[in-house]
């Protein structure tokens, strides 16, 4: 029996930290291998990069004027078609950057649930847990899609409010197990025992059939996305203008 608990466990500790990768992903880290040394912020009039070293900041506007440290770039009209293109691309990337991570959260509280809700010592208990994990899910969506800023720190940020939030569910559920091992132990009572085993095997083909066919999905839309994250890169290689310090722009970077 000892072994099945621990493999619900395991599950619940899995799609959580799944979760947590899909959140706190940025722009470039879809299935991608495209970095940025760059933070991001959207504000309704720019978008503005801020360097990771150095702190250079780099606005992208709809107009197609790209700003370096506060002052006009000068751009070609070919140029400056680019930049309005780039900044039309990334307002129309990040809206979906964050229903990814939204969904991904939801899938692996949805897996999590089930492993709380069949370890439950009763139906009052099974719709308390829910009730907790699903307020604890809503809050961590809307802070995805609060967020207006992407980068290195806010990533950080992110996995930071998972990780708090993943501590006290599956502490919660560990708590539940123990609790009912325990007193099964004490009851000496076999029927007892079988019932909480049943449970225990049932629980990995729940979550897997709760959770497997909106994951494949959920594959499906990031590799989608990583496309138009790669055409990003596509868009400021073709810019010929350059920075102050004849470095070209180079807010996404293709790793190969």
């Amino acid at each position: 029996m000892k072994s099945r608990i621990l493999l619900a466990l395991v599950l619940a500790a899995g799609f959580l930290t799944q979760g947590a990768a899909f959140a706190g992903l940025t722009a470039g880290d879809v299935h991608c291998d495209v970095e940025s040394d760059y933070s991001m912020r959207i504000a309704p009039e720019r978008i503005t990069f801020t360097a990771d070293e150095g702190g250079r900041v780099l606005a992208l506007t709809s107009a197609g004027v790209l700003e370096v440290d506060g002052k006009p770039l000068a751009l070609n009209a070919a140029d400056r078609a680019l930049v309005a293109d780039l900044e039309r691309s990334i307002r129309r990337i990040i809206p979906q950057v964050k229903s990814l991570a939204a969904d991904a959260v939801a899938i692996a509280y949805e897996a999590v649930a089930h492993v709380s809700t069949a370890f439950a010592a009763n139906a009052h208990e099974a719709r308390e847990s829910a009730e907790r994990i699903a307020r604890s899910a809503e809050e961590l969506k809307d802070s995805i899609n609060a967020r207006q800023d992407w980068g290195r720190s806010s990533e950080h940020e992110i996995e930071q409010l998972i990780e708090g939030s993943v501590g006290a569910l599956i502490g919660e559920i560990v708590g539940n197990v123990t609790a009912q091992a325990v007193r099964v132990a004490l009851s000496d009572d076999p029927s007892a025992l079988a019932e909480l085993e049943a449970r225990a095997g049932s629980i990995e083909k729940n979550v897997e059939q709760a959770v497997e066919s909106r994951s494949r999905e959920l594959e499906a839309r990031a590799d989608a996305l990583c496309r138009q994250v790669r055409d990003l890169d596509a868009i400021e290689s073709r810019i010929s203008a350059r920075l102050p310090d004849g470095e070209a722009i180079n807010l996404v970077r293709l790793e190969h």
